[in-house]
């Protein structure tokens, strides 16, 4: 991983948006930052678009495209989002009802047997604001050992479904994660090019459900200590800030650039 000053200025003045995860991002335990807002609201005043993509609840993601400067939020690690529109969001999905009733009533079936057999996993009171996968706790209530953690996804995942683990909770799913297919799908929902995802978008995340873009986006970000955790893939470049402050810390950078003659 690189420093932010490693991007060429040409590349900067060249970004075309920004995404970014939530939880441990531009929160710190839960608390979105103040820094974090005025960082947002600084995007948007450079009429460059923000869209959020995180682990949390479809419900969670129509309130916050409702509430923050942002044109969309992907939730549920890409199952669904919610694009702003006016004052309010509307919420789209990656499947149909019927694909997505049935694969939740998977996820939660190995949600029980997961929690019968690690007692300290216990779903997420959250979980009937989501649609397309269940969530046990891991770090928001609870401190789980990591070891154990690790135990429960390889549990997930011999039993046919999908797992994946960001700092607060464990994701359960018939569908694989993707952050990546869920932001582009955004995008275009909003009028925006999917396909200058990959390339002239910035992400910024700190946690193994982040790998996604990580691995697919050339200018991929991670908060100060985002290798702290097992990750099938690291940023490419890295801030200097940590949760709360590395948003701030990326548009100031931006602002910079676009400002330099």
């Amino acid at each position: 991983m690189e420093p932010l000053e490693a991007i060429p200025p040409a590349v900067w003045r060249g970004v075309a948006g920004v995404a970014t995860d939530l939880d441990d991002t531009l929160t710190v335990h839960g608390r979105l930052t103040a820094a974090s807002l005025v960082a947002l609201d600084t995007l948007s005043a450079m009429n460059l678009p923000c869209v959020i993509a995180t682990g949390r609840p479809v419900g969670w993601a129509e309130v916050l495209a409702g509430l923050l400067p942002v044109r969309a939020v992907v939730a549920e690690n890409g199952g669904a989002w919610a694009a702003r529109e006016g004052s309010a969001a509307r919420v789209a999905f990656m499947e149909d009802e019927a694909t997505r009733t049935h694969g939740i009533q998977q996820s939660r079936a190995m949600a029980r047997r997961v929690s019968e057999r690690f007692p300290m996993l216990q779903p997420v009171v959250e979980h009937v604001l989501r649609a397309t996968d269940v969530t046990l706790d891991v770090g928001e209530r609870v401190a789980v050992p990591r070891a154990l953690v690790e135990d429960a996804l390889a549990m997930v995942r011999d039993g046919g479904l999908h797992g994946v683990a960001s700092t607060v909770h464990l994701h359960i799913s018939h569908r694989a994660p993707d952050k990546t297919a869920g932001l582009r799908a955004a995008l275009a929902d909003v009028g925006l090019a999917p396909d200058a995802l990959d390339g002239a978008w910035l992400y910024l995340g700190d946690s193994p459900n982040d790998a996604g873009p990580f691995a697919a986006m050339a200018l991929s970000v991670g908060v100060r200590g985002v290798d702290r955790l097992p990750m099938p893939a690291l940023p490419r470049y890295v801030c200097r800030a940590g949760a709360g402050e590395a948003l701030p810390e990326l548009v100031d950078a931006l602002r910079r650039h676009r400002e330099a003659p």
